[in-house]
């Protein structure tokens, strides 16, 4: 499994925005992907996590579906539409039970669905993929 360089300055470390509700979960998120290198913004609703989008320009968001004062759909269709680096990857988080939002999710322009509960390794594994893509594009 491909892995950021933990000794890479931070300008040169992947920035991951996280957009999730769940404070346990997010500071989970934020643990996890700091300890694999990653540089980590996070925000616990909709308007701040399109905040920290255009303030930080991240490489790749994790975004929550549900989400308290709009849904993921929202957030990725707004990326997509008129966001800086709209090519963003866009990793969108959901519960079992959400399954059927799966197609609409990929519709507006994620690049992956990472089902919860999940294995760090899947997170980690899909996270490495999707920033590979994205530097396949840019060259």
């Amino acid at each position: 499994m491909s892995r950021p360089d933990p000794t890479m300055t931070a300008q040169e470390r992947r920035k991951v925005l996280i957009v999730e509700d769940e404070t346990d979960f997010r500071d989970m998120l934020r643990h996890v992907l700091e300890h694999a290198g990653y540089q980590v913004a996070a925000a616990g609703n909709g308007e701040d996590g399109l905040g920290l989008y255009r303030q930080t320009l991240p490489d790749v968001v994790i975004l929550d579906v549900n989400l308290p004062d709009m849904s993921g759909f929202d957030i990725c269709r707004k990326i997509r539409e008129d966001g800086p680096r709209s090519e963003t990857p866009i990793l969108m988080c959901t519960v079992r039970s959400e399954v059927s939002g799966v197609a609409e999710g990929l519709g507006l322009g994620a690049t992956d669905y990472v089902l919860k509960p999940f294995q760090v390794s899947d997170l980690l594994e899909r996270l490495s993929r999707a920033l590979q893509r994205k530097d396949g594009r840019e060259k």
